[in-house]
């Protein structure tokens, strides 16, 4: 088994969405065994919604047209259980910065 640092280490560096869903497993088995305690899933966990946000918004912004700081922040904030549907996710997101633009273009 993986030390937590080093599995936390790895998880830092995955190169897309399948290799971090295959370090949540690996996670996933440690809790079960018993090898990391609260603290860790906690830290664990912020690590892996960093990352999922991340290469979610990338994967928006293959579509959507905008500041890719942007939408990390609107992907971050999205509801979580649309995160997993990317087509809801992307209506959410269009949802957003449709919004936005309407709030920036009424200040001038």
């Amino acid at each position: 088994m993986k030390t937590f640092q080093d599995l936390v280490k790895e998880t830092l560096e995955v190169q897309d969405l399948e290799e971090l869903e295959s370090a949540a497993d690996l996670f996933q088995f440690g809790i079960e065994k018993g090898h990391y305690n609260k603290r860790q899933a906690d830290q664990f966990n912020v690590t892996y919604w960093k990352m999922k946000n991340t290469y979610l918004a990338y994967e928006v912004a293959k579509e959507i047209k905008g500041n890719k700081l942007d939408i990390i922040s609107m992907v971050t904030s999205a509801p979580t259980e649309i995160k997993d549907d990317k087509k809801e996710l992307l209506n959410y997101i269009n949802g957003r910065v449709k919004a936005l633009k309407g709030k920036m273009n009424g200040m001038k």
